[in-house]
């Protein structure tokens, strides 16, 4: 489906708006231009883009250095770096996820000079010379203009990261002129206009006067403002959350309140509006309350926003949402970030576990998002139903082929159903019909195998959803779960394997590596590898797969150990069992 940011005066409840991630890697490496590709920047893989139109943080709002993209002022775009681009925009459009292009450039160029770099700033005069101006951006724009102005996956154009410090350069004029010069270029795409003084959302009214500037024959721009939490505004959290604390007791509501003047400034001026940066760092969770509360005075003001940031060069910088463990792991803010997609959004995991971004052909899966049924309904007989309640889930695979999803529930706002049996690898898109009608939409990434385990609290961690099959010396059998409720705790807990005399067999139940054998399965419980008689479908529920391996004694009396699974070369979720 087609995405689009619908135009919208903040202070109406609007159709639609976007929400993602801030995409960073080619702007790296700023103090060597241009540098060297995969040593002092990058531009991100395909999984990345999967990864995030997945998740429904489907809008991509993708850094690039103007240096790097334009070498020489006026000049030619750079065909290597423009090819990095371009196909980064084509990995996003695969995943059903669409840019802004971003000019990280903070109102400046930086020229190799005599061997230096040397940064100037728009329209400033430097020993009587203008090094970089006006006209210079409009010149780079207008080129990118040429390369994307008829690609649809391109979704806007982002002027100019964070103006600031501008000297006797006039910011209104010049992102006025750079419009002004993409629409005499016949381009009519949507158009990202920055604040000065880093486009404080905060400050936003003094720095840019009490009235918006823009006057756009396309009507097709929105003015962007950057909103951090910590004392400076910076958004280098360099206090802690204690010290934050300390100095701003109302720190739970500093979001709400640091963006309530860019707000208003738009509601006055009945002028879209967008929050092109925000984040937090993961070093205390105390933070994610903070940025649940930021995000929903977002949603009631219906404004697009973009996470800063994600991307595969990160690291350990705390405030990267680029998930871990071979993109099977996310970061601890996404969860927050997911409570917030935009309406009509569809996001499915695994049923199993959130643990990774793609599911195979036959796995058991769970959708979420809003109004997605008229009430509660399991299936009760097999086959699983195609609808229940007023819902259908309807997918398109990347052949165009449309199959209606077997249901296992639904509800308002979670449906779990079956991705059908021989979808092809690849692009899925996701519709949710009540009564025929489409309410919500998102993607699948089709996998050929994508192992989950089941664990008895459904969080796909801690103690497994297993059992264990005891067997005696005469031959007969008996089957024992290795969870048990734990009423006091209010959660399952492992429940002791006791070996006694008696051989065991582990029986792990997961979705997601039907196709698999036991050749290409190992387990290992702790340190200690176990050999796999069956890996494969569990052949009593659609969708359910089972894993049996037998227990060694020697694991008597090692307590809680972690179950590690791989299916085909790929990780599951580790799970735990408790052992007597």
């Amino acid at each position: 489906m087609p995405l689009a940011l619908v135009a919208l005066s903040v202070g109406a409840a609007p159709a639609q708006y976007l929400r993602g991630v801030n995409l960073a890697g080619a702007e790296f490496g700023d103090g060597v231009l241009p540098g060297v590709y995969g040593r002092h920047y990058t531009y991100n893989s395909e999984q990345t883009f999967d990864y995030f139109a997945a998740r429904s943080l489907n809008f991509i709002r993708l850094q690039v250095r103007w240096e790097r993209l334009q070498p020489v002022l006026g000049g030619p775009l750079d065909p290597v770096n423009l090819g990095y681009l371009k196909q980064d925009i084509a990995w996003a459009k695969a995943a059903g996820a669409v840019v802004s292009i971003d000019a990280h450039n903070y109102g400046r160029y930086r020229i190799n000079e005599q061997g230096s770099l040397k940064e100037y700033i728009l329209d400033n005069v430097y020993n009587g010379v203008v090094k970089v101006s006006t006209a210079n951006l409009t010149d780079f724009w207008v080129r990118l203009s040429n390369e994307f102005k008829y690609e649809p996956s391109v979704l806007a154009y982002d002027l100019m990261n964070e103006p600031h410090d501008m000297g006797s350069a006039d910011w209104r004029q010049i992102s006025q002129a750079v419009l002004n010069a993409i629409r005499g270029n016949l381009d009519t795409k949507l158009i990202m206009i920055p604040g000065n003084s880093y486009s404080s959302a905060t400050a936003w009214p003094n720095v840019n006067g009490f009235a918006g500037w823009i006057v756009d024959p396309a009507n097709h721009f929105y003015y962007e403002a950057h909103e951090y939490f910590d004392h400076d505004y910076s958004g280098g959290y360099a206090w802690s959350y204690d010290q934050e604390l300390a100095a701003n007791p109302q720190l739970a509501t500093v979001g709400v309140t640091r963006l309530q003047p860019f707000l208003n400034w738009c509601r006055n001026n009945s002028v879209p509006c967008y929050l092109g940066e925000y984040g937090i760092p993961n070093n205390d969770a105390r933070w994610l309350g903070v940025l649940d509360q930021f995000l929903s005075a977002l949603d009631a003001a219906g404004m697009p926003g973009t996470y800063w940031a994600a991307g595969e060069w990160w690291g350990a910088y705390p405030l990267s949402v680029q998930p871990l463990g071979d993109f099977a792991i996310d970061r601890p803010q996404t969860r927050t970030l997911l409570a917030h997609l935009a309406p009509g959004a569809f996001t499915t995991i695994s049923a199993a576990a959130d643990f990774g971004y793609a599911v195979a052909p036959g796995a058991l899966v769970s959708g979420y998002g809003g109004g997605l049924a008229g009430g509660t309904q399991a299936a009760a007989n097999l086959p699983l139903p195609t609808k229940l309640q007023d819902a259908e889930v309807r997918l398109t695979d990347v052949n165009g082929a449309i199959t209606m999803a077997p249901l296992v529930l639904v509800s308002p706002s979670q449906i779990n159903y079956q991705a059908p049996a021989g979808t092809p690898t690849g692009r899925v898109d996701v519709t949710v019909l009540r009564g025929g009608t489409a309410v919500a939409s998102g993607v699948l990434e089709v996998r050929p195998i994508a192992p989950t385990i089941f664990s008895a609290n459904n969080s796909g961690s801690g103690i497994a959803a297993a059992q264990v099959v005891r067997v005696k010396s005469d031959g007969t059998q008996s089957y024992e779960n290795v969870a048990a409720y734990d009423a006091n705790q209010g959660k399952f807990v492992g429940a002791p394997v006791n070996f006694g005399a008696d051989q065991l067999v582990l029986l792990l139940y997961g979705t997601g590596f039907d196709s698999a054998d036991a050749g290409q399965t190992t387990v290992s419980i702790g340190a200690t590898p176990l050999s796999v008689q069956y890996s494969g479908a569990q052949h009593q529920f659609p969708g359910l797969d089972q894993i049996n391996a037998p227990l060694p004694p020697s694991l008597a009396g090692t307590a809680e150990v972690t179950v590690n699974v791989t299916v085909g070369g790929k990780a599951a979720n580790a799970v735990t069992v408790l052992f007597q």
